[in-house]
């Protein structure tokens, strides 16, 4: 880099517009392989750096793939002319946000070490500078800082944002930061550590938009003062769009979106209790069933290949070779068809089925044992009352997969939200604390899924089927008609 002294505008966080000198700009650079291989005598004003390349500040550097695992080192080299109207103040460098902590050199010598935890760092250098003439400044920075794991890190280095000189009046007092104070009560305070999972990053206003956007949707009504919400472009951009930077610790600093930017289920143990009647969701469901039930008489017919449990509005076929439901009809609408049907999710052989005789006031149960591959027997009831509404208590610690029938295309959950007890939400992979699942067809007409309690459901790729995971010994779905 070629003597800068760029008086910017955009930079008055520190110090005046006319005091403060921008180092966004392209720097020498040098990358080594390892630390071993840095070039020796690098921070020296005599140092022959010629045939170095050009790395832009604020940016990171991309290295080749078989370097990725290892402690590369990047070397920045430029020389910054120090105005005369500095002469007698105070002068301070401000690197921002680093990848690892950065060695920093000032005409040949060692000023400091930016902050271990990566944050912006400030550095006085008022006696290591000459006034009116070219300064060596020098950043050295390894892939990343002694004692990690390197698989911990990420293929790009680099420093991420602004970085600045500016300079103080004799008694004038240094900048340390907008005030932060205390969340308003009541407030659930967010870390941004939750919302960025990368060692650096471009602190651009889409980013801030985004982590800002994703907390108010979450709930959350301010934000821990940290590395990562320590710059005062953030600050202020927060504050204008409603949140507040705060001293208060968070909630959780446990990630709550994953890799590929969705949410991971760390989140919905932040929702409140909810006030859901259960109850009364599936005694109206019932009682549909019944309105169509008027003098049940159920039957049991069995085949060298089916068990089969039937009445006038319901037909449930079990497979006498591997106890699973091979056909569930309620209300004229085919629940289970075809491939569907409902199943432990895992390897398994049939050990028993048996059924009770059906009897007019309380109907059948069936009871199917399964041999569990690694995990020893488990025991599912299929309980069918007369209104042929379909319950079961699923034995063993088993995810659940679910293959509905394909005439049932529209597809529908109830979960908690944020804002309230529960409302009807959709996300992308998981639709955790879900209530209940409807799956209708085209006209309106299907089933609804119902558990014990809240569960969790995953739509399996590729498929029609959708794996519902609950997390306890005992779960108990149940499945009421939905007419049009």
């Amino acid at each position: 880099m070629v003597a800068a002294m760029l008086y910017s505008a955009a930079l008055p966080l520190f110090a005046a517009p006319g005091d403060t000198i921008s180092l966004d700009e392209k720097w020498l650079f040098k990358l080594a392989r390892n630390r071993s291989s840095v070039p020796r005598n690098v921070e020296s004003t005599r140092f022959n750096d010629t045939q170095w390349g050009f790395q832009a500040v604020p940016g990171v550097w991309r290295v080749p793939t078989s370097w990725v695992a290892g402690d590369y080192v990047g070397t920045y080299r430029g020389w910054i002319k120090m105005p005369p109207e500095y002469a007698g103040r105070r002068i301070f460098l401000h690197v921002g946000f680093t990848t690892a902590s950065t060695s920093v050199f000032v005409n040949g010598v060692k000023i400091g070490q930016t902050a271990l935890d990566r944050a912006q760092t400030e550095f006085e250098i008022t006696s290591n500078v000459k006034i009116g003439q070219r300064n060596l400044f020098v950043f050295q920075m390894p892939h990343y800082d002694e004692g990690e794991d390197a698989n911990n890190t990420y293929g790009k280095s680099g420093i991420t944002t602004n970085c600045f000189i500016y300079a103080l009046a004799n008694g004038q007092q240094q900048w340390n930061g907008p005030e932060i104070g205390r969340a308003k009560s009541g407030v659930k305070v967010a870390s941004r550590y939750s919302f960025q999972l990368a060692e650096g990053y471009f602190d651009t206003p889409k980013v801030m938009q985004g982590d800002i956007d994703r907390m108010k949707m979450l709930g959350f009504g301010a934000i821990t003062y940290n590395k990562l919400s320590s710059d005062p472009n953030f600050i202020s951009f927060a504050r204008a769009q409603g949140m507040d930077v705060v001293n208060d610790p968070p909630l959780t600093t446990a990630p709550l979106i994953d890799a590929q930017g969705n949410y991971t289920m760390e989140v919905y143990n932040l929702l409140p209790e909810t006030k859901y009647n259960f109850k009364k969701e599936i005694n109206d469901g019932e009682d549909r069933a019944d309105a169509v039930v008027h003098k049940p008489k159920p039957k049991k017919k069995e085949s060298d290949a089916l068990l089969t449990i039937w009445d006038t509005p319901y037909s449930i076929s079990f497979d006498k070779y591997t106890g699973l439901i091979s056909s569930y009809t309620v209300g004229g609408v085919p629940v289970f068809s075809g491939k569907g049907t409902v199943m432990p999710n895992a390897k398994m052989k049939l050990v028993s089925l048996t059924a009770n005789k059906p009897n007019k006031n309380y109907g059948t149960k069936v009871t199917a044992v399964y041999e569990i591959e690694g995990d020893g027997n488990i025991t599912w009831t299929y309980d069918i009352p007369n209104n042929g509404v379909l319950s079961i208590s699923a034995g063993g610690q088993q995810d659940i997969l679910l293959s509905l029938s394909a005439r049932l295309n529209q597809t529908e959950y109830l979960a908690q939200d944020f804002g309230q007890d529960v409302s009807l939400i959709k996300l992308n992979k998981y639709r955790p604390r879900v209530y209940w699942m409807k799956r209708r067809d085209n006209i309106g007409n299907g089933v609804e899924v119902i558990g014990e309690r809240p569960f969790t459901a995953v739509e399996v790729p590729k498929s029609d089927q959708i794996l519902i995971q609950h997390g306890g010994k005992k779960f108990d779905l149940r499945f009421l008609p939905v007419m049009k």
